[in-house]
């Protein structure tokens, strides 16, 4: 406790914690506080038990017993501080605080059942008024239900709001990319002007060209929220809305088997995790509209509510091919369970010809099975038929791929916010085949094992309501009880500490989402004016023109349909348009077009360049021959 209070005074900076950097008078100042505080304990304790050595024993077994959770304060110190180690070394110590803080408070909590002192005779009066203050108000805040609900809406409507600023600040400072915002935008606005899912941006302008890579049906449930404003910002927006959103099922389902509060937590452990906020500031996905749907759907059927459940199922198998594989487990899960049998076959049976039939027969294609090709059986034909047999036929080659400190940082990054809570029953082991599936198993693509990737949904969606299932089985006994809390405790402790690491509720104020890090940041005068100079140029392109951008470029102009991606070539384009943003990928292919004279500069204003393809000359005109001679 004493190393605790010591670093808290002297007010020690980060390089302590992550490199053993401090003044050298600030560590001995250190080492004397602790070992001075260790000296004074073996003294008092030596005297107590000097002057009466039976009655001693048990006071001082019962304080150490009570202030055990103590011991983790330092760690919990250190991970407190953003960037206090990798990424790897971050998310094994969460795992080890959130275990141990979990075991010592069960102690803690059940020494302080046994207390040999009341609050009242042991602690002064002011101390135990504003105790019996704060535990009144939080008593009676709890016990109201209604209140309760209204709070979860208003922070899930703010962490909705919050994100949502968040992604558009970061689309205004073209922070965004082609891959993924800018397909999905023209998904949108070519399906909102009759050409269904069609995106030129992945060389696919024919009606249902989405299909050769994912099944985005929702977006014709969306479109009429994006008609509101076809702009890339709705997605955004769109996004953030609905993950915030799943708060409130979330919270819904945790409070029809948890004590008030605990629900609470478990509500306030989906707006703290941090791997959603670093997905979700990755552009815009169908992976999480899929995962709020889940959760809305996992509430539905735990109430009974049928016409609910199916809509919501619906809602969510729509998003993407990929999300009927949690809906299928989760069907499984209600089935064998016994929770909801009929719901769960019918679940099952819907869910699961829905996914064979069109990824095996509709869409044909075999390019994501690629994020598995190291479990290609050699001598087949790539695809899924090939991934399937190696899983089947040699196991232990499976099991080798997962062996690598990129899938066990993951893990943990995954779990240790959550306190580990669904692995600790067995039963709910079932409900992570998803998440397994979808990222673990993979090999060779390393976005599926980040936690800054759409990927990550596949867990969330079934962890979080696994979390609070998990809490539940700890029963009403007076163990089970404290137990629970103890679990909740830690719970809360390691979302707080992920969030502070690698979300968005931190001092840092940055998200790695995606491939970069993205500030909470305004808007600069210089992205504005790009901005603007940027629709000023649009105004140049003709609207039956085929038109190229760069990577940065193509989210902002994706309402033009005949929009291809400038990074991949320029695709016989009449106009090319780029900026001069550090990592506009296809803004270099833009300037060697013009320098080879094949294109030239329309205007250039505020590091935006359009360029239109030249005119081919015409041929020459055949010159008439010369009329032959007559013979004499």
């Amino acid at each position: 406790m004493m190393h605790v209070v010591a670093t808290a005074v002297l007010a020690v900076r980060l390089e302590f914690f992550r490199d053993n950097i401090v003044v050298p008078a600030q560590r001995s100042l250190l080492l004397a506080t602790v070992l001075g505080s260790f000296l004074i304990v073996f003294l008092v304790g030596g005297w107590l038990l000097f002057k009466d050595p039976a009655g001693s024993v048990k006071p001082i077994e019962w304080l150490v017993r009570f202030l055990c959770p103590v011991i983790v304060v330092p760690l919990l110190l250190g991970l407190l501080r953003h960037d206090f180690g990798t990424d790897v070394e971050e998310a094994l110590l969460l795992g080890v605080l959130a275990l141990g803080l979990d075991r010592l408070l069960r102690f803690s909590l059940e020494a302080w059942s046994e207390r040999p002192l009341r609050a009242e005779t042991a602690a002064p009066t002011l101390v135990v008024r504003v105790w019996h203050s704060v535990r009144r108000a939080t008593v009676g805040f709890f016990e109201r239900p209604g209140m309760v609900l209204g709070v979860v809406i208003g922070l899930a409507v703010s962490h909705g709001v919050y994100m949502a600023v968040w992604a558009v600040w970061s689309h205004q400072r073209f922070s965004t990319f082609g891959y993924d915002l800018g397909q999905y935008d023209q998904i949108f606005a070519s399906t909102l002007h009759g050409h269904w899912l069609a995106v030129p941006a992945l060389g696919w302008p024919e009606n249902w060209g989405e299909l050769n890579g994912h099944a985005d049906f929702g977006t014709f449930y969306m479109l009429p929220i994006y008609a509101l404003h076809p702009r890339a910002e709705t997605l955004l927006v769109m996004q953030a809305s609905v993950l915030a959103w799943a708060t409130v099922p979330l919270y819904l389902f945790a409070k029809n088997r948890l004590p008030t509060a605990i629900a609470f937590v478990v509500a306030l452990a989906w707006l703290l995790y941090a791997p959603l906020h670093g997905a979700q500031l990755y552009d815009v996905h169908m992976q999480p509209f899929g995962a709020a749907w889940a959760i809305s759907a996992i509430c539905a059927v735990d109430y009974k509510k049928w016409k609910l459940y199916w809509l919501f199922f619906t809602l969510a198998i729509l998003c993407r091919e990929d999300v009927s594989i949690g809906l299928t487990v989760l069907g499984l899960f209600l089935a064998l369970s016994g929770h909801r049998v009929r719901t769960g076959i019918a679940t099952v049976v819907v869910a699961g010809v829905y996914f064979v039939g069109l990824r095996f027969f509709i869409m044909k294609n075999t390019g994501f099975a690629n994020v598995f090709k190291d479990l290609y059986a050699p001598g087949e034909p790539q695809g899924f038929g090939s991934i399937i047999k190696t899983l089947i036929s040699n196991p232990a080659f499976v099991g080798k791929t997962l062996m690598n400190w990129d899938k066990l940082r993951y893990f943990f990054q995954i779990f240790a916010p959550i306190a580990f809570l669904p692995l600790r029953r067995p039963a709910l082991w079932i409900l992570c085949i998803p998440g397994f599936i979808l990222t673990l198993l993979s090999t060779a693509y390393l976005p599926t094992i980040q936690t800054s990737f759409q990927y990550v949904c596949n867990w969330a969606a079934y962890m979080l309501p696994a979390t609070a299932i998990a809490l539940a089985w700890y029963g009403d006994s007076v163990v089970g009880r404290r137990h629970r809390l103890a679990a909740t405790m830690a719970l809360l402790t390691a979302s707080i500490v992920s969030s502070v690491q690698w979300g968005a509720y931190s001092p840092h104020q940055s998200v790695h989402g995606g491939f970069i890090d993205v500030p909470f940041a305004r808007p600069s005068a210089a992205d504005r004016e790009r901005e603007k100079a940027l629709q000023e140029l649009m105004t140049k392109v003709p609207e039956s023109a085929r038109l190229c951008t760069s990577d940065r470029v193509q989210p902002h102009t994706t309402y033009h349909l005949d929009n291809w991606t400038l990074k991949d070539g320029l695709n016989d384009c009449e106009y090319l348009l780029w900026s001069n943003v550090y990592g506009d990928l296809g803004n270099d292919r833009g300037s060697t077009a013009v320098a080879s004279g094949e294109y030239v500069v329309v205007e250039q204003h505020a590091g935006v360049t359009l360029a239109r393809k030249k005119a081919k000359a015409p041929p020459p005109v055949p010159s008439a021959p010369e009329p032959e001679p007559h013979a004499p």
